[in-house]
């Protein structure tokens, strides 16, 4: 790679980070949620108690609250909760899929490969942002 090279920055890298997780946000409430309600998806809502149209209802929720969280990684860009609620919902999330519908982390598109690849860019973005901010980089 070019030294100096802006696809070296530091701030590049958070800017990648940042929008895979505000984009992966957006589609998981937007696709499986509120567009195409998903048989998983509502499969857990069931699993937790809900009546089918409950589930529906739930997910419906879900999408809305996804999105949102969506637009809050994207609004507040250069602040850190919002990563951290990301974080810590990937755990809790897994852990409800986990309790409520454990074969589905057996899929071939799961919740664990998600759940920790959307982890891990919330680690990185924390990261490169504390790079940015102390201005300990070459550009």
């Amino acid at each position: 790679m070019i030294r100096g090279s802006w696809a070296s920055s530091p701030f590049f890298s958070y800017e990648v980070c940042r929008g895979a997780i505000a984009f992966i946000w957006f589609y998981h409430g937007l696709i499986p949620k509120l567009l195409y309600p998903h048989e998983d998806e509502l499969a857990m809502g069931m699993a937790a108690g809900f009546s089918p149209a409950g589930a529906l209802q739930l997910a419906t929720i879900g999408g809305v609250l996804e999105i949102t969280m969506s637009a809050v990684v994207l609004i507040f860009w250069r602040q850190r909760w919002p990563i951290v609620v990301t974080l810590i919902a990937m755990i809790g999330l897994l852990a409800f899929v986990a309790l409520m519908q454990p074969m589905l982390l057996g899929a071939a598109f799961n919740p664990v490969s998600t759940n920790v690849a959307v982890a891990a860019l919330a680690i990185v973005s924390l990261h490169l942002l504390s790079v940015v901010e102390s201005g300990n980089h070459e550009d």
